[in-house]
């Protein structure tokens, strides 16, 4: 597989690949899962600032400790851990990952109440909110990749590239001078697009 070569003007960003299914369209998804106290400053009772989040595979996201003391999170499958645990102070934030396997899950919260938060983890994109809350305005970025063996840009796989929220598939077959040291070649090509999904929140799309 050749390197993966992404072009973009002035004011956009970079994107990678993902995948060979349809685009999917992503919805709206925390970016941070926040425990708080419901009866502070005990916290004998304890909730997560959202009932659900959603993440691809190997994504990483925050979890936020908003109590009085120290807690561990979790990720739980049917009731069994997957994944190290994080123990995080009061008012303090970790960094957890989506474990690689699809599914439903739960980020387990130890203390207080012992809330749970459900965690789904998929192939269709994912996009968090903006940090500022703000709506972003449109940004496309253009990526290439060389052909895979099979000549079908269908087959470009995962490992070109992935970021959480980019949308899976949409290559076809282009023609483009920087493949081949510059002497040009057959390319996998697609423009993806970042577009407002409503206040504070965005999805990538490929652009047809």
């Amino acid at each position: 597989m050749r390197a993966l070569k992404i072009l973009v003007a002035a004011g956009v960003v970079a994107v990678a690949g993902l995948g060979t299914s349809a685009p999917a369209m992503a919805a709206a998804n925390p970016s941070v899962g926040s425990v708080t106290c419901l009866d502070p400053p005990f916290c004998s009772a304890t909730v997560f600032s959202a009932s659900s989040m959603m993440a691809n595979p190997g994504d990483t996201f925050t979890v936020h400790n908003g109590t009085s003391f120290a807690g561990l999170f979790q990720i739980q499958k049917d009731g069994v851990g997957v994944s190290g645990t994080a123990t995080v102070a009061s008012d303090n934030a970790a960094s957890m990952t989506a474990p690689s396997a699809l599914g439903s899950y739960t980020i387990q919260f130890t203390g207080g109440s012992d809330p749970a938060m459900s965690l789904t983890v998929t192939n269709a994109p994912v996009a968090p909110a903006h940090a500022d809350g703000s709506t972003p305005q449109p940004i496309v970025g253009l990526q290439q990749v060389g052909v895979p063996a099979s000549g079908d840009c269908a087959d470009v796989p995962v490992s070109a590239g992935h970021d959480q929220g980019f949308p899976i598939g949409g290559w076809s077959k282009s023609w483009a001078n920087w493949i081949n040291n510059g002497t040009g070649g057959a390319v996998c090509t697609r423009t993806v697009e970042e577009i407002p999904n409503g206040p504070g929140t965005y999805r990538l799309v490929v652009n047809p």
